[in-house]
């Protein structure tokens, strides 16, 4: 069975063989917002807490890191802040507690063909010193990869993600029958997709509707608790 690439043990909770990308499939341009995200999940007793990214238990926290590191030298703010900002408000924390550790994830989502998509990618929190004003969060963990999942909202208190295939994914890409670039390492069996967010957004509208690009194993179903 092809291993995949994860982001931080994180998602490993959630599924065991998703696809992972360098570049993310979401971007400021492309991100849309859905109230039924928002709320706390539960899957297989394991609870999660979704909330908008401006108002996160985690942005209220850090709220005074964001202010201070927030604009450029003219007091202005500068494009990637702007193009953040727009994205970050279009956007999601997602927090749960696993083995007495909190994680957060940072959740993007976008329409392609009709149908939802997010791609989650761990929040780091670095600390540069005793001050709290001193933390800086990083959308990105030290692979900066993207984890990619269709999102379906069966009723207002069920949604299911279902997770790209990573084996089905691999074995039509080595046989030629899917194109998207990717570095691969069969001795430690991974695969990286390494394609621009364009391409990737071109691969997921060209594939999203084959049922064969999901799997069953690769599928989350959440049920909400409030």
């Amino acid at each position: 069975m092809k291993k995949i690439i994860l982001s931080l043990p994180v998602l490993a909770i959630f599924i065991q063989s998703c696809v992972t990308s360098l570049q993310p499939l979401v971007t400021y341009k492309t991100a849309v917002a859905d109230a039924r995200l928002a709320g706390t999940w539960n899957s297989d007793g394991q609870d999660y807490t979704v909330q908008k990214f401006f108002d996160s238990d985690l942005f209220k926290k850090l709220s005074k890191a964001f202010e201070k590191n927030s604009s450029g030298n003219d007091g202005e703010m500068t494009k990637k802040e702007k193009e953040d900002s727009l994205l970050y408000s279009r956007s999601y924390i997602v927090k749960y507690t696993k083995d007495n550790v909190e994680y957060h994830l940072f959740g993007a989502m976008s329409k392609l063909n009709g149908q939802y998509y997010i791609n989650f990618t761990p929040v780091e929190i670095d600390a540069r010193g005793e001050n709290e004003q001193a933390f800086e969060i990083t959308l990105t963990d030290r692979l900066a990869t993207h984890t990619i999942a269709r999102l379906k909202f069966n009723n207002s208190n069920s949604l299911q993600l279902d997770f790209i295939d990573g084996n089905f994914l691999y074995e039509q890409v080595k046989a030629g029958r899917m194109k998207i670039k990717h570095v691969s390492d069969d001795l430690y069996d991974t695969f990286l997709v390494t394609a621009s967010t364009v391409e990737l957004r071109q691969f997921v509208e060209k594939y999203g509707n084959d049922d064969r690009f999901f799997n069953k194993e690769n599928s989350v179903t959440l049920i909400r608790k409030s």
